[in-house]
C-alpha cells in the first residue's frame, strides 16, 4: 500500500511540475469582418500525454455570409519556431451576426513551451 501511495504522489508531482498544466492564454484575430476569438492551454491525459487544448468561436461582424470558414491552427514551439502539430477545421458557412464554436486539440510535448498561431483559411 505504501509503495502505491507513494508512486501516485510521484507521478502527481511529476504532472504538475513537467510543466504540463498552464493558466489559458486567449487572443482575437479578425480578417476583414470575420473574427475569432480563442484561448489555448495545456492539457495532459494518460492516452495523450501532453497537448494543446483550443476553444473559441466565429463571429461574422458584416451584412454578408460566408459560405466555406476554414480555420488553420499551427502549434509551434517558443524556442525554436518549428510547427510541432497543425490541424485545419472546417466551420463551414457563417451568416451575418451568427458565430460558431469550435473546439480541437494540437499534440505538444510536455517539456517545450508552445504557442497557437491562427490563421483562417482562404
Amino acid at each position: 500500500m505504501k509503495k502505491i501511495v507513494a508512486v501516485f504522489v510521484l507521478v502527481i508531482g511529476l504532472v504538475f511540475f513537467s510543466g504540463c498544466l498552464s493558466t489559458p492564454v486567449v487572443r482575437e484575430s479578425a480578417e476583414g469582418t470575420l473574427h475569432s476569438h480563442f484561448e489555448y492551454s495545456v492539457g495532459w491525459s494518460p492516452s495523450q500525454g501532453c497537448y494543446e487544448r483550443v476553444t473559441g468561436y466565429v463571429y461574422n461582424a458584416g451584412n454578408t455570409t460566408f459560405d466555406a470558414v476554414q480555420l488553420n491552427l499551427n502549434l509551434v514551439t517558443r524556442d525554436t519556431g518549428t510547427i510541432r502539430d497543425s490541424q485545419s477545421i472546417f466551420i463551414g458557412p457563417v451568416g451575418a451576426g451568427e458565430s460558431r464554436a469550435y473546439e480541437t486539440r494540437l499534440d505538444g510535448e510536455c517539456t517545450r513551451g508552445y504557442r497557437v498561431d491562427f490563421a483562417f483559411g482562404k
